[in-house]
């Protein structure tokens, strides 16, 4: 089976739209759904990785289960949705918990510096290809890049802004 991970922007780079339904979320969407539909004709059978956070992990989980396609939830740390809202822990329990999930837990204690990073790099070293939504950055979807490009694993980028798709590899 193809596997197919998924690193992206936090809430925060994405108009601090938490709901993931403004315009700009919607047309990422758009974007990652057509590129899938894409791995789809090349693979026979695909599975996702995502990474279970806030922002483009929470929506590449929701896109799978939409797509019905099984995906791994590669979860960093122990209770790493402990600080989150309500409704941002409630959509997270909903995607742990669905039918198509495997979860897998990268690092059993609690948060630290190192986590996300190795869970990162967890999702690169399991994937065929990585899927970023990234406009080029510093931060955890940059570093996770970096990773990728280091490996030479193939990679498309789709620009959160400009919806560019750029392929590395593939």
């Amino acid at each position: 089976m193809y596997s197919i991970a998924f690193t992206g922007h936090r809430p925060n780079k994405l108009g601090h739209d938490y709901n993931l339904v403004s315009p700009q979320v919607k047309a990422i969407r758009d974007a990652i759904v057509k590129v899938l539909n894409e791995q789809r004709e090349q693979h026979s059978e695909i599975k996702t990785i995502v990474g279970g956070a806030l922002g483009i992990d929470t929506l590449a989980a929701i896109i799978s289960i939409e797509m019905k396609i099984p995906y791994t939830l590669a979860i960093p740390c122990l209770n790493q949705d402990i600080r989150w809202i309500d409704s941002s822990r409630n959509l997270y329990r909903y995607i742990r918990e669905h039918a198509l999930c495997t979860p897998y837990q990268v690092y059993d204690g609690e948060y630290n510096d190192t986590c996300m990073q190795e869970r990162n790099e967890w999702m690169v070293n399991n994937c065929d290809l990585l899927i970023s939504v990234w406009d080029g950055t510093s931060g955890g979807t940059a570093n996770c890049c970096r990773y990728a490009i280091g490996l030479k694993k193939p990679r498309i980028n789709i620009h959160p802004k400009t919806l560019k798709v750029a392929k590395y590899n593939v």
